[in-house]
């Protein structure tokens, strides 16, 4: 699961890395290890037990998991506008360099809490840089209508130098490495399970995600909304809406439904600086660093060559003991 938790938050810190235009703050829209890939379809998430296989190794192998139904259909005509919309979308995002930006980020907890109110309002800040560099970090959070410093138990900080993600645990006291897989590194980012935006190509995009338009609340923008076509995405997110500004093709929001299909959370972005030219002379936000009277816990994984292969992992839908 913390895995897949990183990815998910590197995939929101490179999405939130396309925004080109400062935004104002307003309504927004709205696995543990061994989890089959990305590459695997969708499965239910609570599935029947499979029997154990027969002895013959050719029946050992379970039959290849169907394909998930669209949850929706398209006519020609908005098949076209989708297409037209995310080629856009990549052509924007191939001329960013470095991003800065503030984030106000909304947790809704529909099941057990008020499911018009949000839990936690929450504000932060996002650094990234070409290829696979980046920061998440929440600084603040709202209470009673004032901005005041984030509890440690719900602060979080994260850093990507490209090798590694590194969590920053303040109520430990503790800076935690997580090692970047091979495949996950460089440009190859944007294969995480929440790409989206930066780094991917659109027609890789329709191959990964079932992709809509969706009436927008004012017309000056665009709203996405896209569902994972295979079960290492759905083990992330039920399905996203993304808003665009419709003059510059520029991120606006994110809405982030979870696998139970209704609590979710919505990430607004603003104080947007790309590209920035001075960057250079305000030291490398990226340095990995431990604070003092912190202690630092390096990822003693094996190396990649002494990692299972993917080809004699648990296929998706074996459930044998």
């Amino acid at each position: 699961m913390r895995t897949n938790f990183i990815l998910v938050l590197l995939g929101v810190l490179f999405l939130s890395a396309s925004a080109w235009a400062q935004t104002d703050p307003g309504r927004g829209p709205g696995p543990q290890g061994g989890q089959p890939g990305p590459d695997q379809p969708v499965r239910p998430r609570i599935p029947t037990l499979v029997p154990r296989a027969a002895e013959s190794p050719a029946q050992q192998t379970p039959a290849p998991p169907q394909a998930p139904r669209p949850p929706f259909t398209l006519t020609p005509q908005e098949e076209a506008q989708v297409d037209a919309v995310l080629k856009q979308w990549e052509e924007r995002n191939c001329q960013l360099k470095t991003f800065d930006c503030q984030f106000k980020r909304w947790t809704y907890d529909v099941v057990f809490g008020p499911p018009n109110r949000p839990k936690f309002v929450e504000i932060g800040v996002i650094k990234f840089a070409t290829p696979d560099r980046g920061l998440f970090r929440l600084d603040k959070e709202e209470k009673n209508g004032k901005e005041v410093p984030i509890d440690n138990a719900r602060a979080e900080h994260w850093l990507c130098d490209g090798k590694s993600v590194w969590e920053y645990v303040p109520s430990q006291k503790k800076v935690k490495e997580h090692k970047l897989p091979p495949e996950l590194r460089g440009k190859a980012i944007a294969n995480s399970p929440l790409p989206f935006l930066f780094g991917a190509e659109a027609q890789r995009l329709k191959q990964r995600y079932f992709i809509r338009l969706v009436p927008p609340d004012v017309q000056s923008r665009i709203w996405l909304e896209a569902y994972p076509r295979f079960q290492g995405d759905a083990a992330n997110f039920h399905h996203a809406i993304f808003i665009i500004t419709a003059q510059g093709m520029s991120p606006y929001a994110l809405r982030l439904v979870q696998p139970n299909g209704k609590d979710y959370t919505v990430y607004q972005f603003f104080d947007i600086v790309p590209n920035d030219r001075w960057r250079m002379f305000q030291g490398d936000p990226f340095r990995v660093f431990t604070p003092l009277g912190w202690q630092m816990i390096p990822d003693d994984s094996p190396p990649p060559a002494q990692q299972v292969p993917p080809q004699a992992r648990r296929p998706a839908g074996d459930y044998r003991r």
